[in-house]
């Protein structure tokens, strides 16, 4: 007795050690459904990577995959450190450009751990699925009874979920989902009826009716169907596979703006982005073409290296025009909107070039994915997260600033993992 429970205690520290970095990074994934909370396990895992790097730089410098990293990371910190000169606000810019950092070094220890071995990256994309499963599960759960299992509330016309009070399990939901089809696809020959995981998953994209999440979702899918589609040797099935998806979602999609009222208002307001008023235009980007016409207004007032990440807000009312209306209800907007208007009024020239030359080595170190399982599909999930016409959270704020460098940090771990064993 004593020794099967020795033999127990003995493997539970096992796997503990072997796992334990494993935890933290999910636990990052996790934390988005709070504000603040994936933070944490980000901040832990940047210390021990700076500990690592600070023992043997060399070794993290000399390692080409690695290196790509550091490069990827320097292209958008030092335009940021640049831009700090002319910061508006020293304090604001500040707390995001020194602790923008943790990023580099976070990322360094999730790539060491995720490219170890092919059992601990198949542990991690098995168990993302299961968080976006669950999460989508739950939200659809506080939809149909108006509770989730911990008892968040539905609001009208806003899904949250797990994620509440805060509304943006789309967006997360959506730039996970090449991950999330990535599993349904491996496993669909064993099990027809994985397929049906994509409802849940689809259904709360839809239902949350924000329009930045729809259109990551359908860049997601896009970029997904050109990975399995290049991959597969029959190519007829796989054009009959994704026509049925295609026909699925739009069946979801119908049936929930028939069904549901604010999508269906939501649906309709996004219309008038096809029209040629620019009040329907305005409506349809919710409110954002003046706020980009400030931008465009700071972006020509300091066009070397802008105003400082996060700055926007404070220079908002000095260049926005007469009759704007976030002057009148005196709540200026803490960003553009637009990640590329972002880029050019709060780090200028400097931050464009040092966002072209980011997404050039991205696309550059493709040459590596003919010898990565996953690559391509991590690549449409990093894509799809820097896509220059995103326009929903912050370039340079905590939130999208984590999750563009978790999904860079996991393809390039899907890269290292072959190459280096």
């Amino acid at each position: 007795m004593w020794s099967s429970v020795i033999v127990k205690n003995n493997s539970m520290k096992i796997s503990i050690k072997e796992y334990w970095p494993m935890f933290l990074i999910l636990l990052a994934v996790i934390g988005f459904v709070s504000k603040a909370y994936f933070t944490y396990p980000l901040t832990i895992m940047a210390i021990i990577g700076f500990y690592r790097f600070a023992q043997n730089p060399k070794l993290f410098w000399k390692n080409k995959i690695l290196k790509t990293y550091i490069v990827l990371f320097l292209c958008i910190w030092i335009p940021l450190l640049i831009s700090f000169y002319d910061a508006v606000n020293l304090a604001r810019s500040s707390q995001t450009i020194f602790p923008y950092l943790r990023f580099l070094f976070a990322g360094l220890f999730i790539i060491q751990e995720l490219s170890k071995d092919n059992k601990h990256f198949e542990i991690f994309i098995n168990c993302v699925f299961f968080i976006v499963l669950f999460w989508c599960i739950d939200a659809s759960i506080q939809f149909f009874i108006g509770y989730n299992l911990l008892g968040f509330p539905y609001r009208a016309g806003e899904i949250t979920g797990m994620f509440y009070p805060r509304n943006t399990i789309s967006h997360v939901c959506a730039i996970l989902s090449p991950i999330y089809f990535l599993v349904i696809f491996k496993n669909s020959n064993k099990n027809k009826w994985a397929w049906l995981s994509l409802i849940p998953l689809f259904f709360v994209i839809l239902i949350s009716g924000r329009r930045a999440a729809w259109l990551m979702f359908a860049l997601s899918s896009f970029g997904f169907f050109i990975y399995i589609y290049l991959s597969s040797n029959d190519k007829l099935k796989i054009s009959r596979t994704f026509v049925m998806i295609i026909l699925i979602a739009a069946s979801i999609l119908t049936t929930t703006i028939v069904l549901h009222q604010p999508t269906k208002e939501r649906f309709i307001v996004t219309l008038g982005l096809f029209s040629a008023d620019y009040e329907k235009i305005n409506s349809a980007t919710a409110l954002r073409l003046t706020i980009w016409n400030t931008a465009c207004s700071i972006f020509k007032e300091h066009p070397i290296n802008g105003i400082g990440p996060r700055g926007f807000r404070y220079v908002y009312t000095e260049f926005a025009e007469p009759d704007d209306f976030f002057l009148e209800i005196k709540v200026p907007p803490t960003q553009p909107h637009l990640l590329i208007l972002e880029i050019l009024a709060e780090t200028g020239l400097i931050g464009l070039a040092g966002f072209l030359l980011m997404l050039y080595f991205l696309i550059k170190s493709t040459r590596y994915i003919v010898n990565s399982t996953y690559g391509f599909v991590f690549l449409i999930s990093a894509l799809v997260a820097v896509f220059p016409f995103n326009a929903h959270m912050a370039f340079y704020g905590s939130i999208w600033s984590s999750m563009i460098w978790l999904l860079i940090a996991f393809y390039i771990s899907s890269l290292k993992r072959p190459l280096f064993k």
